[in-house]
């Protein structure tokens, strides 16, 4: 019995100590004021705010090694970045240059999807910047309007990490 009487006394302190350390905690949670948990929260993602970032690109015209276009009936070419991935609020520099011999075809980097309206055309052996600051997330289809449907790629706009 003794035995016995011992193991109900530890299991009952054990119990008490348990309940003690609980209602200690809620005290301590109920102390913190929902005023100064939003003031915290509030400085923490102040301080993490995403200011934007320049973002460079060299863009090329290039085309499909070995396409026959009389054939598939659609232009061989293709731009050299077939994706641009940035966030909102960055500075986005796109260097295009127009690798063709002079005489040839004239590219072009055009953008209609609001609010990116860019046409820019580029003519052979010439290279044109063009600067763009991204103020909304989306897929934005770049193309040149001379060598669609082949000659597009996608300007990915997505929201900042932070």
């Amino acid at each position: 019995m003794a035995g016995s009487t011992k193991n109900v006394i530890i299991i009952s302190i054990s119990v008490v100590a348990i309940i003690l350390a609980s209602v200690a905690i809620i005290i301590s949670l109920q102390n913190i004021s929902p005023t100064n948990n939003q003031n915290t929260l509030q400085a923490s993602v102040t301080q993490q705010h995403y200011t934007g970032e320049k973002k460079e690109f060299w863009l090329f015209d290039s085309n499909i090694p070995d396409f026959n276009e009389t054939k598939m009936g659609i232009p061989h070419d293709v731009y050299s970045i077939p994706v641009m991935n940035v966030f909102k609020g960055d500075k986005v520099i796109i260097h295009f240059f127009n690798i063709e011999e002079p005489g040839s075809d004239d590219h072009s980097f055009t953008i209609l999807d609001k609010p990116y309206n860019i046409d820019v055309v580029v003519h052979p052996g010439e290279n044109k910047t063009i600067t763009l600051d991204t103020n909304m997330t989306g897929i934005f289809t770049y193309y040149c309007t001379f060598h669609y449907p082949t000659m597009r790629g996608q300007l990915i706009v997505q929201s900042p990490p932070y």
